[in-house]
């Protein structure tokens, strides 16, 4: 596996992390019990994965906790807590008090069999939500800090409904978080234009999630959302028509064998991002990705048609 450092935190971690969210969650969405989501945790690191990203309300943190059992001195761990009161949507202002921050924290520890965790973030922070985290919330995140129960602290954007990525440009300039959770792929690559850059100027490890995710896996679903993307005048017509068919480009051109490979190679060599995401309920699949994630960078005349073609996209294209 190759490892790398995930910023300022110094922590030594895999290319590719083990997210244990997203569509499959480690399986459990799709079925699995917790035991076989902790066995895929285990097969995970015995691979090299030594990250593992969790979250209070994905349900996979006692898997995580039982896969990483026995084992926690070789991984680092990463969860979640909201800002918003248990029960509340994710872009309520019913705002989570600091007493019940800490008692989520300390559930998730529970939940994960362990004293501490690696990387604490506030989870989906939106730009009307940041101020209450920053005030309110990370006084006590520093607090248990102090006390040994968190080391660094993260934030995670809102995806899809920060289309200007505000948070994540607040969250750099204030100095306080370690690492940064967002979202980029090839279709949508706002993020680099200045969340990215910025983020390399002040050494933050940035965990890149929705590499692949919903339409970009698949010919037919990339080609409609490319044809969306030009009727909402976010792709230049002329700039579609050059690069043709994505999967002619990738695919039969011989760069990639799979949109999915393509994908990930096209992220995790992108300058500013630390680690990719990676989430699934099977191990072959687990597998192929870490491959992929494990790739040499695409071709620079292909990024740049990638960069022309996607270069003014934002809308949100991981769930589409």
């Amino acid at each position: 596996m190759d490892m790398t450092t995930l910023g300022r935190t110094g922590l030594n971690v895999s290319v590719a992390v083990l997210g244990a969210g997203g569509n499959s969650r480690l399986g459990m969405k799709n079925g699995a019990s917790q035991s076989q989501a902790a066995e895929l945790v285990r097969m995970a690191i015995d691979h090299g994965i030594n990250m593992i990203d969790t979250a209070s309300v994905y349900g996979t943190e006692g898997a995580v906790g039982e896969g990483v059992e026995g084992r926690r001195d070789q991984v680092v761990i990463s969860t979640k807590a909201r800002c918003t009161r248990e029960g509340a949507p994710f872009d309520s202002l019913e705002f989570a008090s600091a007493e019940e921050l800490r008692r989520s924290v300390e559930q998730s520890l529970k939940n994960l069999r362990t004293d501490y965790v690696d990387i604490l973030h506030m989870h989906g922070v939106r730009p009307n939500q940041y101020d209450h985290c920053l005030n309110e919330l990370v006084p006590e995140l520093q607090r248990l800090q102090q006390q040994g129960k968190i080391r660094y602290l993260g934030i995670t954007e809102g995806f899809g409904v920060d289309l200007e990525h505000e948070t994540m440009k607040r969250a750099i300039a204030d100095g306080v978080w370690d690492v940064l959770m967002l979202g980029f792929n090839f279709v949508n690559q706002s993020n680099a234009r200045e969340v990215l850059p910025a983020a390399q100027e002040k050494n933050l490890g940035v965990m890149a999630m929705y590499a692949v995710r919903g339409a970009l896996a698949r010919k037919e679903t990339l080609n409609n959302l490319v044809q969306e993307l030009i009727e909402k005048g976010e792709i230049p017509a002329e700039a579609a028509a050059e690069v043709g068919d994505l999967s002619s480009l990738l695919i039969r051109g011989g760069v990639a064998g799979s949109l999915t490979e393509a994908a990930y190679r096209f992220c995790r060599h992108t300058p500013g991002i630390s680690v990719v995401m990676t989430g699934t309920g099977k191990f072959q699949h687990l597998e192929q990705n870490i491959a992929a994630i494990k790739g040499s960078p695409l071709p620079p005349d292909v990024i740049e048609k990638l960069q022309t073609m996607f270069g003014n996209v934002i809308t949100a294209t991981g769930d589409l």
